[in-house]
């Protein structure tokens, strides 16, 4: 896991490689947003473009939507994208942004250039 901050633009960057669990995502959510850098109100962009996330199944998917739910505003009402380069990764991540129950805003990009535009509108 690689994890940045940029305050200025109000991000956290958090890319994932490899095969993913359901355990590796949700630990790298609990990682990013306990990091000390990590301040309330900031986006989250998500970059899988070298993920592999075939272990995972739609209801895996579904019930890892609702997990930030747990957690006060701030965290859990912000903008996360997620930038996907294989049709997989995009479908679950769409998955994953179709089953949130959460108040966040969330839309998954092909580009880190797009995710980052959005992000900071």
């Amino acid at each position: 896991m690689e994890l940045e901050f940029d305050e200025e633009k109000n991000i956290a960057y958090i890319k994932l490689s490899g095969l993913l669990s359901k355990k590796v995502i949700l630990s790298a959510f609990d990682l990013t947003v306990s990091d000390k850098r990590y301040r309330k109100g900031m986006g989250r962009l998500w970059d899988f473009r070298g993920a592999d996330l075939s272990s995972l199944d739609s209801e895996t998917v579904t019930a890892m939507a609702q997990y930030s739910l747990k957690y006060p505003p701030g965290i859990n009402d912000v903008k996360v994208s997620f930038v996907a380069s294989t049709e997989l990764e995009y479908g679950l991540s769409r998955m994953f942004e179709m089953s949130s129950e959460a108040k966040t805003p969330i839309h998954v990009f092909r580009s880190m250039d797009q995710a980052e535009k959005w992000m900071m509108e």
